[in-house]
């Protein structure tokens, strides 16, 4: 079951590739020929063909992560991924709370694109940095741009926080461990790191929370 995140992402890039990396989440449905309708509540029917998302009219025609979520339990579906996870455990219900965590996971996914991450990374590397440009280039915030960021390469190893004050409110990792974690108090995030670890920091504009990112 442990592979399965790893496929989702996978053809989650490929079905973003095939409409050209669209991060407006309007129109990618649209690309991907989603049937869109106005309803009294959000969902979608993986099921019909073709597919159809039913929005309430607030949500309806607009670049939001309602519509990114509904079109990410369609492309689980599409994936195969959805099967195999109802399979392994035995009912649709048990489950929903992996199938929704891989839908959360996909935001950041569909609002920053590979485009967007590929340009970041070249100017600035696996960093700190990297996620502030990649703030910039999609409106995203810190926490969802850090997790675009270290999610990128199920095989690389890398981490990252964002501070909350002088505790730690947002963690991300990909087979590197953090030497705090998530709701810690860390006066100083950049003291437990040692000074031959591949550490970035930066400061987030007009605010005292620090975005920190590590590779190994």
């Amino acid at each position: 079951m442990d592979h399965l995140p790893r496929e989702f992402i996978s053809y989650l890039k490929e079905v973003q590739a095939a409409i050209g990396h669209e991060a407006n989440a309007f129109r990618a449905a649209r690309l991907l020929e989603i049937s869109m309708k106005v309803g009294a509540e959000n969902y979608v029917l993986t099921e019909s063909d073709p597919p159809v998302m039913h929005l309430q009219p607030w949500f309806y025609g607009w670049n939001n992560d309602v519509i990114r979520h509904e079109m990410a339990h369609i492309i689980l579906a599409w994936s195969r991924v959805e099967a195999h996870l109802i399979r392994d455990f035995g009912s649709r219900e048990a489950a929903l709370p992996m199938i929704e965590n891989l839908c959360n996971q996909a935001l950041a996914f569909l609002q920053i694109t590979q485009p967007m991450v590929n340009a970041a990374v070249k100017r600035h590397g696996v960093s700190a940095q990297a996620v502030r440009h990649l703030m910039r280039l999609s409106g995203a915030h810190a926490d969802r741009a850090l997790h675009r960021l270290i999610q990128d390469d199920p095989d690389a190893a890398r981490s990252g926080f964002v501070t909350s004050g002088k505790y730690i409110g947002q963690v991300s990792y990909c087979n590197l461990p953090l030497p705090f974690w998530l709701f810690e108090r860390v006066p100083e995030p950049a003291l437990r790191f040692p000074p031959d670890t591949n550490a970035t920091f930066s400061r987030i504009p007009n605010t005292h929370n620090l975005i920190g990112v590590c590779w190994g």
